[in-house]
């Protein structure tokens, strides 16, 4: 057992909200307040303590994900994540197949959900057309519920004017026949003809979906010209649907956020938005997010709510996290609240000088204690995902030979197709990446090989680290030269060995 002990803890679930003791054992809360003796105590006197934090807006698969998603989870103090739409129900596998045993955060998944491969983001316009949404396969999505439903926690999908509103429409009924809230994208940053559609999302979120970037200075947000909240806005949340600060990289601006609590509207959830190249600014963190919040306004406690009781409600996750009864999970997060000058940047480049900053020290994960370090995730190694061109990486050579055949066969099966960098400049093919897809999903079944395997042995022939993104999507990177003869020379280890 182990005993946190003189912090000042925050449990919105049970009204706490004062210095006491915590006990942990077997990766479990144990007791508050009134704790067994004999323990190993760990003073974290002049901190506070809270339920482990939620992000529920990340990016750790995909072209947005990084090589060591821990890095902006118990590092920085969040115990529980939600990949937000990188994949898709064709990729769903995929996900978990390259996600599961990675690391100690637990990771959910939102998939984008009407498109079978997910968020492509590479030199691809979002909301472009319906066309891009390919189709909606509802047995699949109802077979992947029943045998993995407890992964997923809500569907994304973008009010993209380009979409047009019949399917925002669809969105909300998929995410009603599947039984998860609708998590919905606002913003036109890449501004489409028919965006005028993109607004009527206020009127069709039922309660409980959760509408993210609510302080985007983009077109199509919460404000009317005049900067007035749209009557629609005040309409859905009455009904009880839920908003999102979703920073990103393109989703915040102080302006906007001005405007918009002073009319009333404040954000139900705090997210991050993280990715690949907002993580050295302006996001870098949740806690930052955090610190934006309360340089808004908001009180401690009130932040603190958006990142656990309110997220572990909304997403049916209070039975294991948001909460420190005793029983649950041991997800814990321990933390200060500087003082002096801080910079924190919006969207549009303006800076605020703030007078408080949050700052995490410890994390717990089912009891396991992980140190914060916030610049673990600013390595360059974790968010820029580089291609091993010259030379063949360590992991390549020690493959098994399972994987050497499969990648023999999956050279043969791609020498058959033809790709190249028009197929990525100016735009993404999207077509063509799904035929990729095909491609490698029918030598899998071809030579038997388990999906796990098969991803680690084809990314091993890329990468010196370990990123993770749909496997058509990331081909269609590849010079289609390198490619083939990279994964020849994985094979060719294999017949030279026999």
């Amino acid at each position: 057992m182990q005993v946190l002990r003189g912090a000042h803890v925050i449990d919105r679930s049970q009204g706490i909200d004062r210095v006491v003791d915590v006990a942990i054992a077997d990766g479990k809360i144990h007791s508050i307040g009134d704790v067994p003796t004999g323990g190993e105590v760990l003073d974290v006197s002049g901190s506070y303590l809270s339920p482990g934090w939620i992000d529920i807006h990340v990016h750790v698969y995909g072209t947005l994900g990084f090589a060591d998603p821990d890095s902006i989870g118990v590092y920085q103090g969040v115990t529980t994540f939600i990949e937000a739409g990188g994949p898709g129900i064709d990729t769903l596998d995929e996900f978990a197949a390259l996600t599961d045993g990675r690391m100690l955060t637990r990771l959910y998944v939102g998939p984008y959900c009407m498109r079978p491969s997910g968020l492509i983001s590479l030199n691809f316009i979002e909301g472009d057309s319906p066309r891009t949404l390919t189709h909606i396969p509802i047995v699949k999505w109802l077979d992947y519920m029943q045998e993995q439903g407890d992964r997923l926690r809500y569907m994304k999908i973008g009010a993209y004017g380009g979409y047009g509103k019949g399917a925002m429409h669809m969105a909300r009924g998929l995410a009603e026949t599947v039984g998860r809230p609708l998590y919905i994208h606002i913003g036109e940053h890449q501004l489409q003809p028919g965006a005028d559609d993109a607004n009527e999302i206020f009127g069709i979120a039922r309660p409980g979906d959760i509408i993210t970037h609510l302080f985007h200075p983009n077109k199509y947000g919460l404000l009317d010209d005049d900067g007035k909240v749209l009557p629609g806005v005040y309409e859905a949340v009455k009904r009880g649907v839920l908003f999102d600060v979703g920073y990103g990289g393109f989703n915040f601006s102080w302006a906007v956020a001005d405007k918009v609590m002073a009319q009333g509207v404040v954000p139900d959830i705090i997210s991050s938005d993280l990715q690949q190249f907002n993580v050295l600014g302006p996001v870098r963190s949740l806690s930052h997010v955090m610190s934006a919040c309360m340089h808004l306004g908001m009180m401690l406690n009130e932040v603190l709510d958006r990142v656990t009781f309110n997220p572990a409600r909304a997403l049916r996750l209070d039975d294991r996290a948001g909460a420190l009864k005793p029983g649950m999970p041991a997800d814990i997060t321990v933390f200060i609240v500087e003082s002096g000058e801080f910079e924190i940047q919006d969207t549009r480049n303006r800076v605020r000088k703030a007078g408080r900053r949050i700052v995490p020290r410890i994390a717990f994960k089912d009891g396991r204690r992980v140190d914060c370090d916030l610049l673990r995730a600013h390595d360059e190694r974790n968010w820029l995902m580089q291609i091993a061109e010259d030379d063949a990486p360590e992991a390549m050579r020690r493959l098994s030979g399972r994987q050497r055949k499969f990648l023999g066969a999956l050279a043969a099966a791609l020498s058959r197709v033809e790709w190249s960098n028009a197929d990525i400049e100016p735009s993404f093919n999207l077509p063509k990446s799904m035929l990729l897809h095909d491609v490698f999903r029918q030598v899998v079944a071809q030579t038997g090989i388990p999906l796990k395997g098969a991803l680690n042995g084809f990314f091993d022939c890329f990468l010196n680290h370990p990123f993770s993104m749909q496997a058509g999507v990331f081909l269609l990177r590849l010079p289609r030269t390198l490619a083939l003869e990279r994964l020849r020379e994985a094979a060719a280890a294999e017949l030279a060995a026999h």
